[in-house]
This record gives C-alpha cells, sequence and structure tokens, in this order.
C-alpha cells in the first residue's frame, strides 16, 4: 500500500511537458496575448451546395427607361454628382460610370440624365427575384444590383449547369438586363466570381482557393479606405491577401473583412435571407409618355399582363379578379376592376377583358403609369379534352357560357349581368335573390331541392297588384275564377311586418292563369292582390 502511494507521488511530480523525466527542463516560455480571432468552423452542408450569382450591371440604366440616345443614370449631391450607369450610345461617346457629371455635359452636350431611383430599383429587383423562382426555391436578394440562387438541387432537372447558365442570360437578356454571372460552392465566392467577370464556373470546392486567388479586391466592394490600405500593403489580390498573416490582419482590419474572406472560402456558414414572393401580383409600369388614349394604353396592359401570366404559371396558380390603377398627374386615380365566373393564368383572356372594358372607360386625364393588381390566386384547375365522337364536352360548353358572360360583364358593366339561386323562405318575395353567376363544383350524387308542393308563377310582380272586387271575390279583366287553394302562409315576423296570406291559383275570362292572395289581418284585411302570372 505505501509503494503505490510512493508511486503516484513520483508520477504526480513528473512535468507534463516533459517526457524524458528530466526535472531541469527549460519550460518553454508563454506566448504574448493576442486579439480573439473567429474560430474556422468548417461545415460539410456548405460544401454541397452550387450557388448562382447573377450582378447585374445596368440595373440603375433599366430602372430609368432609357432609349437609343445617349443617356446616362446620375447620383450624388453638388459637385459629387456622377454618372452610375450609362446606355451603349454614351459609352460610345466616351463616357463611362464614375464621370463627373460636369465632364460628361462636356463630352456629351445632348446627354439625357435621369436621377437614380433605388425604390425603382429595388422594385425591378424583386421582380428578377420572383422570375428567378422558376429555376430553384432558393434565392436570395443581394442588395443593391445582385441575386444569389442556390441551384445544386436544379441541375439534373434543367439539363445541367451549361444550360442553366444560357438560359439564365438569354432570358435575362430578353428583359433588358445586362448582367455577370458567377458559379460557386458558396455565395459570396460566387457573388465575388461574378463581379471579376469572365471567370470560370467552379463547382468543386477543392478548386474554390486557386479561383479566387487571381481575383482582383476590387470585386469585393470593401470600403474605399480598406482598399487603400491594401494597396500601400502591396496588396492586389485575394490569393495575396490570404497569405499575409491571420493575426496582422485581425489587428489592421474590421472583423467583417475576415468574416467575408471566410464565408467566400466556404470556412464560414452564414444564412441567407431567402426571398418569399408576394401571395398576390403588384406590378406598376412607368410609361414613356404620357397617353391619354385607352387604345393606346393597350399594348402596354399587355405588358403587365403577361408578366402576371408569367408569375402564375411559376406558382400553377390562377386568380378570378384584376384591378388596373391608371395613374394620372394632376388628378385622382382611376381604378378599373375585372372578374371573371372562372379563375384564369392567360393573358389572352384577361386582355379580351380588358379591351372591353377600355373600350367604355373615358379618362379624365393623361396616363402616366399603371399599375396592375390580382386578386387571390387560387390553385390552377386543369382541363381534360374531350376526343371527338367520345362524348359531349359538357364542361367546354360551360366553360364557353361563362367566356360569354364574362365579355358581356365587361362591355355591359358588373350589375347588367346576374343569376338567380333559391333561399330557404316561404314568402314569394323574399324566396329568391341575385348573384353573379358562378361556377358550381361537381356533386357526387343529385340533390333536388326542396319545392312547395303548390304550383309556383313564372312571373311575379316587383310590387303585389291590388284587384277590384265585387261581392268580395277578385277581378281582372273580369271576374276570377278560383282553381286552388288556399295555400296559407305566415311568415317574417323577426325582420318588419308579418305576412298573412292565403294564395289561390285563379283564372281569368280569356284563359290566363294567376296567382292572387287574400290578405288575412291588418291594414288590407279580407282585400286581394295579385302576386304572379303562370306561363
Amino acid at each position: 500500500m505505501a509503494t503505490r502511494q510512493i508511486m503516484r507521488r513520483k508520477v504526480a511530480a513528473r512535468p507534463a511537458d516533459n517526457r524524458t523525466g528530466d526535472l531541469f527542463a527549460v519550460t518553454p516560455a508563454v506566448p504574448l496575448a493576442v486579439p480573439p480571432i473567429a474560430p474556422l468552423p468548417r461545415t460539410a452542408s456548405v460544401h454541397r451546395q452550387l450557388w448562382l450569382a447573377v450582378q447585374l450591371t445596368a440595373l440603375p440604366l433599366v430602372a430609368a427607361a432609357g432609349d437609343s440616345r445617349p443617356c446616362g443614370v446620375v447620383a450624388g449631391e453638388g459637385g459629387t454628382r456622377a454618372l452610375v450607369a450609362c446606355n451603349e450610345a454614351a459609352l460610345r461617346a466616351g463616357l463611362s460610370a464614375g464621370l463627373a457629371l460636369n465632364a460628361a455635359r462636356a463630352r456629351v452636350p445632348d446627354l439625357q440624365i435621369h436621377e437614380r431611383d433605388l425604390l425603382l430599383e429595388q422594385r425591378h429587383l424583386a421582380r428578377l427575384a420572383r422570375w428567378a423562382l422558376g429555376f430553384t426555391p432558393l434565392v436570395s436578394i443581394e442588395a443593391p444590383d445582385a441575386l444569389l440562387l442556390e441551384v445544386q438541387g436544379s441541375l439534373r432537372l434543367l439539363g445541367g449547369l451549361d444550360v442553366l447558365l444560357q438560359r439564365v442570360a438569354v432570358e435575362l437578356q430578353a428583359q433588358g438586363h445586362a448582367a455577370l454571372l458567377g458559379v460557386a460552392p458558396a455565395p459570396r465566392a460566387a457573388l465575388w466570381l461574378a463581379r471579376a467577370g469572365g471567370q470560370p464556373p467552379v463547382e468543386s470546392q477543392a478548386n474554390l482557393a486557386g479561383a479566387l486567388a487571381q481575383l482582383p479586391l476590387m470585386a469585393t466592394r470593401w470600403p474605399a479606405r480598406t482598399l487603400e490600405d491594401c494597396t500601400r500593403l502591396g496588396v492586389a489580390t485575394l490569393g495575396e491577401l490570404r497569405r499575409l498573416p491571420r493575426e496582422g490582419l485581425a489587428r489592421r482590419f474590421s472583423p467583417q473583412l475576415l468574416d467575408e474572406l471566410d464565408e467566400a472560402y466556404g470556412r464560414r456558414a452564414t444564412p441567407r435571407r431567402r426571398y418569399v414572393a408576394p401571395e398576390r401580383f403588384e406590378q406598376r409600369l412607368e410609361l414613356p409618355a404620357e397617353l391619354g388614349s385607352t387604345t393606346a394604353l393597350l399594348p402596354y396592359c399587355g405588358r403587365l399582363l403577361e408578366a402576371l401570366a408569367q408569375y402564375l404559371r411559376e406558382r400553377d396558380r390562377a386568380t378570378a379578379t384584376l384591378t388596373l390603377m391608371l395613374l394620372h398627374r394632376d388628378a385622382r386615380p382611376a381604378c378599373v376592376r375585372l372578374g371573371r365566373a372562372l379563375p384564369t393564368a392567360s393573358a389572352v383572356e384577361w386582355q379580351e377583358l380588358l379591351r372591353e372594358r377600355l373600350g367604355r372607360t373615358t379618362l379624365a386625364a393623361p396616363v402616366r403609369a399603371l399599375l396592375l393588381r390580382s386578386g387571390p390566386a387560387v390553385p390552377a384547375s386543369g382541363t381534360s379534352g374531350m376526343l371527338d365522337g367520345c362524348g359531349s364536352g359538357a364542361a367546354h360548353a360551360e366553360a364557353e357560357a361563362f367566356a360569354l358572360l364574362d365579355r358581356l360583364r365587361a362591355r355591359l358593366g358588373e350589375q347588367a349581368i346576374s343569376g338567380v339561386c333559391l333561399v330557404a323562405e316561404h314568402r314569394p318575395e323574399s324566396a329568391y335573390r341575385s348573384l353573379r353567376p358562378v361556377p358550381q363544383p361537381a356533386r357526387a350524387s343529385s340533390v333536388v331541392p326542396l319545392l312547395p308542393a303548390t304550383p309556383r308563377p313564372l312571373w311575379l310582380l316587383a310590387l303585389p297588384e291590388p284587384l277590384a272586387e265585387r261581392d268580395g271575390r277578385p277581378r281582372h279583366s273580369g271576374e276570377l275564377r278560383l282553381e286552388s287553394g288556399p295555400e296559407r302562409i305566415e311568415s317574417g315576423w323577426w325582420e318588419g311586418p308579418e305576412v298573412q296570406r292565403d294564395y289561390y291559383v285563379a283564372r281569368t275570362s280569356r284563359g290566363a292563369r294567376l296567382w292572387i292572395y287574400r290578405v288575412r289581418a291588418g291594414a288590407d284585411a279580407r282585400h286581394w292582390f295579385l302576386h304572379g302570372v303562370f306561363g
């Protein structure tokens, strides 16, 4: 027992860093304390992603809607006003982004100037984000002029990376946008590759460091003071910056620089805010000039309807209502509301209704902009075709009937077309109500509504008409002969004067059948009234 205790004391007295057991070994000096540096966690989930960055190079110009003449978008105040974007004509004239406004006017005296509208640019960016949802459900807006798309899960569906890049470039060009594309396993790396321009896609994490090493620091868009400090250090590329000691970078620069470097090289996972498309479509279109004719508005309305159709098709949705706002300079906006019995996502069908409605609309003032809003988006219902000779095509005929009703309503007004439905009420004048015709879902079993056992006329008078009487018997172009009755109806005590009537079917001397009643109580007690006419 004593021997074990002596051995334990010897083992405890041995220095932990002296593997030879030398009690006279020199203890290493304690290093100086340095500021804490963020750890470099590696998350395997980041490496399984593939990000596509879309860097829009002319977003301010597209938002300003410039034409073919030399024009530019300016920002800043006072003497610092400078060009932020130029069209092709201005570039050919020797202008470029960053040029002072005074210098630009000196070179091109007839240069068209547009003030930068950041709010309008963000609307365009959000519109492009909705378009990008057609490629992947994970889209992130990188303000102020870029989009990030996670496309790893969409490559097989879309035919591979090359096909995807070509399709994105073609569709962006069709929308009037110029863009640079970058592909990398990390979102910030893809964004920096896109800003550098002309960089090949990087699909593997193993090739990411080599691809980023050649990028100029300007692609990071770090503050000007940070870039100037890097230049004084003799650093021009990301590779040269990464070779510097990390402790020195932590002392000299802000922690955000190291965080962005770690994110770009895949060592730090930073969640991206997912763009969620609004539940309803809303888009504004600025007109190139004020228009005073509804006919001239139709082509621009068609552009909005095409955007609406694209929005609905991407979500497999349809809508039954639209609202078009006609915006004027010095007058209140005019509101044009359209509705359909059957929801649709077809721009052509909405265009037909809009043409009918605008044809009977008088403009209070010239229109400077259009704003289109959709109603609630509902799941699109597929329609089945009918082979020739295999059926009557009742569903197709019903759709055509409702399309006709929609056109009539657009031409004549909402109140001109209505339907009729039954109401569970004994009073004849309250047993029905008018409503907008809507398609009814097919029922598994036909249910016959409960109808009164006694006959009802097809036509009811808006107000019962008093009848002449002789010796207490009703007359109408002669004496009336009662054929059936009475049918007693007593109702309505909860919402007004109570109805107490005895109804009869009567026939005139000419053979017409009438529906008449006799009041049982009240001021008109014992008096006869005509209420309906049988067909």
